[in-house]
C-alpha cells in the first residue's frame, strides 16, 4: 500500500518493432516519493462503464481497465517509453486506505505534472474526421481573432464553410458541456486547473489547452462571427466551461464558490464530491473533509464539509445556498442545514421566462445585514459528527401564519414559470396578502413608514435592482415599484424583472402572525419560525424538531427575504440571542 509520500508512477512501454497499433498494451509502475524530480504526464478522462474493461499488461500480469482509459492509452503511445500518472493504474482502487492516503498529493502531483493529457475520448460514430478537424479549425479561428488582429472565418480556414458548417457544428457541439462527459465529472476540475501545461486529445487529434482557454476568451470579448449565430448555444456549451476553469484559477476561487460553480459535476461514490476539490485549496483550508476517509456515510461528509465552508468563510453563507433535506434527490440522512454538495441538479429551483438565476443566491447574500454587527459566535459554534448537528446562537423573530401559492412548473415535465403564470402567482400572492391585512395595520414592532403593499412589492424584489447576471446594482426606490406594478399589469419585461425573477425561482410569499412579510423556500410551512442568527446576512426559516435527543433542535428549511427586519431592525431588547442546535 502506498504511504502518504509515495506515489505509483506508470511507464507505459512502446511496440515492439514487429507490433501493430492494435498491440497490446504493455506498462511498467515505479513507486517513488512525491518529492522526486521526476519528469511525468498526468491523463485525465472520464471512466466510463465500468462493467467494459480491456486487459492491459502491467507488471507482466493481466489488468482490467475500462475501455475509454484503453483506447486513451492506446492513442498516446510513444515510439518510446512515456511516464504517467493515471489514477485508474496508480491507485489501488479496491483499497479505501489507499485511496485516502493518495488524496491530499492531488495538489502536488497536478501542479508538478509536465503537462495534463485531457483525453475527451474517441470520435463518435456519427461525426466525420474532416468534420472534427474543421471544429477544432473553429476553435483555432477563436483563437486568433482578437481584438488586435481580427480575422475573416471563411477566408483564413478552408475548412470552414456554410455548406459544411452544420456538420463541422456537430462535431463541436460532441466535445461541449451537453454531449462530451468530461465536463461532468468532479475529479476533471483539478485535473484541468492544477497543471501549469495541457493538451486535449480528441481521437486521432490534438490542440492546444491554452488555444482552448485563449478562444473562449475572445469569443466572449469579441463580436461572434455572423456564420456562428445560428450556433451559439453549442459554442458557449464549450466556452461557457473553459471560461469558468479559467476564473477559478486565475481568481484562486474559494471553496464556497468553488462548490457552488461545479456542483452540477458528478463522482460515482458521492464522498468524492468532496475528496474531488480538496486538492484546489492548501493544505488544512477544509481541516475535516481532509481525512478523505471512505469508511463514512455521504450524509456525514457533506455535513464536515458545510462545516468546514462555515468556518473557512467565517460565514453562515454556506447554510443559505441549497437545502434540499428530504427533498427526492436528497442525500440519505444528511442534517437540513448541510450543503447537499452531493445533488449534481438543484432540484428545488424553477426558471421564470428562461432566467435560471443561478447565482441569485451566491450574489444577493451579502447586500443585507439582517444581524447587523454580530458575528458568528464562534465560542458556541460547533458541530458534532455524532448527530450531524451544528450549534450556533440566534433568536426567534415570529411564526409563520400564511404560506401563499408555491411556484411549480407550467407543466409535470418542465421547471420554467412563463411569464403569464408569473405574473398570475404575483397576483395570487397579492390577494392572499390583502386578504390578510384586511383592517389590520403594519405591525408595530419595527419601525417602517410603509403599509403592507409597498411592503409586498418591495419583498418580491427583495428590495433590490439586479442586473443580468442577478448581482445587486442598487437598492430598490418607488419607481421601481412602479415598474413591478407595470409588469404585472402588461406582462412586458422591463429592468425590475431579473429582480422578480430571481426571488421566484427560489422562493414563496409568507406571511407571519404579526404580519411581517417575505418570501422563503418553497418548501416552508405554517408553523415554521423565522429567526436571525448571528452572523447571518439574512433571516432563516427554521422547524422546530419534537422528539429528537438533541436538546432544543431545529430543522434549518432556507433563506429568506422579510421585509422590515434585513437590516437589523429585529434586534431589540426583547429579542436575545440564545444557542440551538440545527439537526
Amino acid at each position: 500500500m502506498l504511504s502518504t509520500t509515495e506515489i505509483r508512477i506508470l511507464d507505459l512501454l512502446p511496440r515492439e518493432p514487429n507490433e501493430n497499433e492494435q498491440a497490446r498494451i504493455r506498462c511498467q509502475t515505479r513507486v517513488l516519493p512525491i518529492s522526486s524530480d521526476l519528469d511525468y504526464e498526468t491523463v485525465s478522462y472520464v471512466w466510463g462503464d465500468r462493467s467494459n474493461t480491456s486487459l492491459i499488461e502491467v507488471d507482466g500480469n493481466n489488468v482490467a481497465i475500462t475501455n475509454n482509459l484503453e483506447a486513451a492509452l492506446r492513442r498516446i503511445r510513444l515510439s518510446e517509453t512515456r511516464t504517467l500518472w493515471v489514477d485508474q493504474i496508480c491507485i489501488n482502487q479496491e483499497d479505501d486506505e489507499e485511496k485516502a492516503n493518495q488524496i491530499p498529493l492531488m495538489r502536488q502531483l497536478y501542479s508538478n505534472t509536465k503537462q495534463c493529457l485531457i483525453w475527451f475520448g474517441e470520435l463518435r460514430s456519427d461525426i466525420q474526421l474532416s468534420d472534427a478537424k474543421a471544429a477544432l479549425d473553429v476553435i483555432h479561428f477563436l483563437n486568433d481573432n482578437d481584438e488586435d488582429s481580427p480575422v475573416d472565418i471563411s477566408v483564413s480556414y478552408s475548412s470552414i464553410s456554410e455548406q459544411t458548417l452544420p456538420n463541422t457544428m456537430k462535431a463541436f457541439g460532441s466535445i461541449a458541456l451537453q454531449e462530451n462527459s468530461w465536463w461532468h465529472r468532479i475529479w476533471t476540475l483539478q485535473e484541468a486547473i492544477l497543471p501549469s501545461k495541457a493538451c486535449v486529445l480528441w481521437g486521432p487529434l490534438s490542440i492546444s489547452w491554452e488555444v482552448v482557454l485563449r478562444a473562449g476568451q475572445n469569443w466572449v470579448s469579441q463580436p461572434a462571427p455572423q456564420m456562428l449565430w445560428p450556433y451559439i448555444d453549442v459554442v458557449n456549451g464549450l466556452f461557457s466551461q473553459t471560461n469558468g476553469l479559467l476564473f477559478s484559477k486565475r481568481r484562486h476561487e474559494q471553496p464556497l464558490h468553488t462548490a457552488y460553480r461545479w456542483g452540477f459535476r458528478r463522482a460515482t461514490n458521492p464522498l468524492d464530491k468532496v475528496y474531488g476539490v480538496l486538492g484546489l485549496f492548501p493544505s488544512g483550508t477544509l481541516p475535516r473533509s481532509e481525512c478523505c476517509n471512505y469508511q463514512l456515510q455521504p450524509a456525514s461528509v457533506l455535513a464536515m464539509f458545510t462545516a468546514d465552508l462555515i468556518e473557512h468563510s467565517r460565514s453562515l453563507h454556506p447554510m443559505a445556498l441549497r437545502n434540499l433535506s428530504g427533498l427526492p434527490e436528497s442525500t440519505p440522512n444528511i442534517p437540513s442545514w448541510a450543503y447537499d454538495f452531493a445533488v449534481s441538479v438543484n432540484q428545488n429551483k424553477l426558471t421564470v421566462d428562461g432566467d435560471s438565476a443561478a447565482w441569485y443566491l451566491i450574489n444577493v447574500y451579502y447586500t443585507y445585514r439582517a444581524c447587523g454587527n454580530m458575528e458568528v459566535d464562534w465560542k458556541s459554534f460547533r458541530f458534532d459528527p455524532d448527530f450531524n448537528s451544528l450549534t450556533l446562537s440566534g433568536f426567534m423573530v415570529d411564526e409563520t401564519a400564511v404560506i401563499g401559492t408555491k411556484p411549480q412548473g407550467d407543466s409535470p415535465d418542465t421547471i420554467n414559470v412563463s411569464i403569464q403564470s408569473a405574473i398570475n402567482y404575483i397576483n395570487d400572492w397579492y390577494r392572499t396578502a390583502e386578504e390578510f391585512y384586511q383592517g389590520r395595520e403594519y405591525p408595530q414592532d419595527f419601525t417602517s413608514p410603509e403599509n403592507w403593499s409597498d411592503s409586498f412589492w418591495r419583498a418580491l424584489l427583495g428590495d433590490l435592482i439586479l442586473d443580468s447576471e442577478f448581482a445587486s446594482e442598487r437598492d430598490a426606490r418607488q419607481e421601481d415599484i412602479t415598474l413591478a406594478k407595470e409588469f404585472v399589469r402588461t406582462g412586458q419585461r422591463n429592468e425590475v424583472c431579473y429582480s422578480i425573477f430571481g426571488n421566484m425561482c427560489y422562493r414563496t410569499m409568507f406571511i407571519t402572525k404579526t404580519g411581517l412579510l417575505g418570501f422563503g423556500a418553497n418548501h416552508m410551512s405554517v408553523g415554521d419560525q423565522v429567526w436571525v442568527l448571528d452572523g447571518g446576512n439574512v433571516p432563516f426559516i427554521l422547524r422546530p424538531s419534537s422528539g429528537n435527543p438533541v436538546p432544543d433542535s431545529h430543522y434549518l428549511i432556507g433563506p429568506s427575504y422579510v421585509h422590515g427586519i434585513m437590516e437589523n431592525e429585529a434586534a431589540t431588547e426583547t429579542h436575545k440571542s440564545k444557542s440551538i442546535c440545527l439537526i
